[in-house]
């Protein structure tokens, strides 16, 4: 490969050529997921799964900072040589291959645009490392997993991977217009999540967190072109290849943003958690709340935008005072933990699989098995109409 990476071979390990989840799923866990298990079905194959914060939270980081501290130890103990992770400013993120400790700690914090991870694999190959930690979102860890299968680049490396839970990421200039849509100073955004409350939480330069609710925003925001057709076609929120994930989605809403969720995978996950082991306090999963009513009434104005586009500059945008009103009442009575880590799954694997239906439908082979088993699951009728109309 010499000084030059072979763009050929890893376009063909492109998950959006390839297709999602299930090919991969039975060679590393040896089986695909349960249908039948609910759980299973949306959160992927699992040894365990529990909530957790550090005892002493890392400074800087987007949580309490669990993925900085077993990155920091996979590297100090020897377990790997090297971490694959990104570096730079949160909308302007450049590949690197950490291999300090400090390395690591300039990586914290989440950098929420499309992300160019995997540049650094070159660097790795080309220094011949053969541990190797890759932190990265579900598109990025579908690459590596069939990259490294096929092509005999990697062909004796010892891969970790801790997996993020991602969804609709953006271009940076795509996601400063966003801002400038919905911040009252889009000029200081640094950070944003859609978090349990309901809530976008737009993170400022000076440490202040805006916070607007999802009923809220403005239509020009959710039209097609706006997210990643990329984005729009993922089928793997949780990231259900990696050997833990580590996230949010599925702990309970907490003020100091601390709680994360984590879900070993494999053996090689086990071997992770084990080196923070000491750091960390632990809790079950906790759910409330029912996340199939909720997903059923966000049909409609979810997939709208998708579906009749042409009416989205007649749709006016909520009022605040409603909005957090609602916020409110769906944060206490409205799916919770685990249960609105399944609301989210499900309401982004049918959008999504729609979009693919009306924009992209020669590459609805993508689609993984287990996503019809979920769709089968709620009455899509009024959908398949608009559609067929």
């Amino acid at each position: 490969m010499g000084n030059v990476w072979p763009v050929k071979e890893s376009l063909e390990s492109c998950v959006f050529r390839c297709g999602w989840v299930e090919n991969h799923e039975q060679r590393i866990f040896g089986r695909v997921r349960n249908p039948e298990d609910s759980d299973e079905l949306r959160f992927g194959i699992s040894l365990k799964r529990f909530n957790a914060t550090l005892k002493k939270p890392v400074n800087g980081a987007q949580w309490s900072g669990i993925i900085t501290r077993i990155s920091t130890m996979a590297l100090q103990t020897n377990l790997v040589d090297a971490v694959l992770t990104l570096h730079g400013e949160p909308l302007k993120p450049k590949a690197v291959l950490a291999k300090t400790a400090q390395d690591i700690h300039e990586a914290r914090g989440n950098k929420p645009v499309l992300s160019p991870v995997l540049q650094a694999l070159h660097t790795a190959y080309r220094e011949k490392t053969t541990r190797l930690l890759i932190v990265g979102a579900a598109c990025h860890v579908h690459m590596v997993r069939d990259f490294t299968r096929k092509k005999p680049y990697f062909a004796n490396l010892e891969l970790y991977i801790v997996g993020i839970p991602c969804t609709d990421n953006l271009e940076p200039s795509h996601l400063q217009w966003v801002f400038r849509n919905i911040s009252k100073k889009p000029e200081t955004v640094i950070n944003f999540e859609f978090m349990q409350d309901y809530r976008v939480h737009i993170l400022h330069k000076a440490g202040k967190v805006e916070k607007i609710p999802f009923f809220c925003l403005p239509s020009a925001v959710m039209k097609v072109g706006v997210f990643p057709n990329s984005c729009l076609s993922c089928f793997d929120y949780i990231n259900s290849l990696s050997d833990i994930t580590v996230g949010y989605l599925g702990a309970p809403y907490s003020k100091n943003r601390k709680t994360q969720w984590i879900i070993v995978r494999t053996e090689r996950g086990k071997k992770l958690l084990d080196l923070i082991n000491d750091e960390i306090e632990t809790s079950p999963e906790v759910f409330f709340g029912d996340s199939h009513s909720a997903v059923q009434a966000a049909l409609q104005p979810t997939l709208m935008p998708i579906l009749q586009p042409e009416k989205l500059d007649d749709r006016k945008a909520m009022p605040k005072w409603l909005g957090i009103y609602l916020s409110y009442k769906k944060a206490k009575s409205g799916p919770g933990g685990t249960e609105f880590a399944k609301y989210s799954i499900d309401i982004h694997a049918i959008r999504n699989f729609y979009f693919l239906k009306m924009y992209r439908p020669d590459d609805i082979g993508i689609v993984p098995t287990h996503i019809y088993d979920l769709l089968s699951q709620y009455d899509l009728s009024s959908i398949e109409r608009i559609i067929e109309s």
